[in-house]
Formats: structure tokens, C-alpha cells, sequence
């Protein structure tokens, strides 16, 4: 039973290791930092405390940021949102901000 759980656990694992590295291929090297791409989990909005806009919270396994008004969208090439983010180089505990963000053609 113990070895059945264990090669269900593997190829669970390298499933999802297959769709990020297949996703990772086309990402362009102007964004993606080895690692720092991955598809959205999840969006959210957000109107200010002191009013204004709503604005979108968008999460992946790297964090959360805000997406900036008029940021520049790229296709995505699967049909799902994906967004690059990190830290900035000078300050690693500075919030985490996006690199690029990628959106199907329909949304």
C-alpha cells in the first residue's frame, strides 16, 4: 500500500513539475528569472482606504502584488494567466513587484 501512495505521489509530482517547465518555455528571458514565473491562483480587487479605483491583487506560488493602472499585458500562450514577479535586487524585503503579466486574448 505504502509503495502504491509513493508512485501516486511521483507522478503526481512530476506532472506538475512537466506543466511548470513546459510553461517556463515560453516565457520570455526579458521576465522569467529561472523561477520567477508561474501561473495566477487567484485575483482579487480591492477599492482604497482613502477611495479611488478598484484595484487588482493577482497571487501566484511567488507571492502577491498589485497590478499597476495601466500595466502592459502580454499574451499568454496556454490560455491562462501567468505573472512574473520578484524581489527587488537592492532589497530583498522590499514588497515583491511584477515583471511582467500575461493574459489570454479574451480577458
Amino acid at each position: 500500500m505504502k509503495a502504491i501512495v509513493f508512485c501516486v505521489g511521483s507522478i503526481v509530482g512530476t506532472i506538475v513539475m512537466a506543466t511548470s517547465a513546459c510553461a517556463h518555455s515560453w516565457y520570455p528571458k526579458d521576465c522569467c528569472n529561472d523561477g520567477d514565473c508561474a501561473p495566477v491562483e487567484s485575483i482579487a480587487r480591492f477599492v482604497p482606504a482613502g477611495g479611488g479605483d478598484p484595484q487588482l491583487i493577482i497571487s501566484s506560488r511567488h507571492g502577491s502584488a498589485i497590478v499597476p493602472e495601466n500595466y502592459p499585458v502580454r499574451e499568454s500562450k496556454d490560455g491562462r494567466m501567468h505573472v512574473c514577479m520578484r524581489h527587488s535586487p537592492s532589497d530583498p524585503f522590499a514588497d515583491i513587484g511584477i515583471v511582467c503579466l500575461f493574459m489570454p486574448p479574451s480577458m
